[in-house]
Parts: C-alpha cells; sequence; structure tokens
C-alpha cells in the first residue's frame, strides 16, 4: 500500500482532490483487504482510461498496483 500512499501525496501536490477522493472512497467501501484492493484498482483502471494527464502524474505507482494483483495470494494475507 505504499504506492497508494505517494499517490495520495502526488495528487494533492497537483491540486486533484476529486481524483484522491474516488480513491478514497473506493478504499473505504471495501470491505476486506481484496475488497479495498479491488475496488481501489477499478478507479486506477478507470483514471488510466480517463483521466490520461492525472495518470501520468502517478503512472509508475499505478502500474505497481495493478501489478500487484498477479500475486493473488497476497490480497488473501
Amino acid at each position: 500500500m505504499n504506492d497508494l500512499y505517494v499517490i495520495y501525496q502526488k495528487l494533492d501536490a497537483n491540486s486533484c482532490e476529486e481524483v484522491k477522493n474516488d480513491i478514497l472512497k473506493a478504499q473505504i467501501d471495501g470491505c476486506t483487504r481484496g475488497g479495498i484492493y479491488f475496488l481501489v484498482l477499478q478507479q486506477l483502471l478507470h483514471i488510466k482510461r480517463e483521466k490520461a494527464p492525472v495518470y501520468e502524474l502517478i503512472k509508475v505507482e499505478v502500474e505497481s498496483f495493478i501489478h500487484y494483483s498477479s500475486r493473488p495470494q497476497q490480497l488473501s494475507a
């Protein structure tokens, strides 16, 4: 979740409050660790597809977060 922390910092530094709030809402709405990850991942993929300028700010962290999904055993730990 370090990537998520860096994402929030970069969004704050670039006045992307709405995007940050969307990700935070997804994080809060998740009931389990895997659920939180899935909802946040959905939001990050939406940013990647729909908000290219914002995605470019957080690209490294988003890709790291996405890569994490290739290790599902981590999600249930």
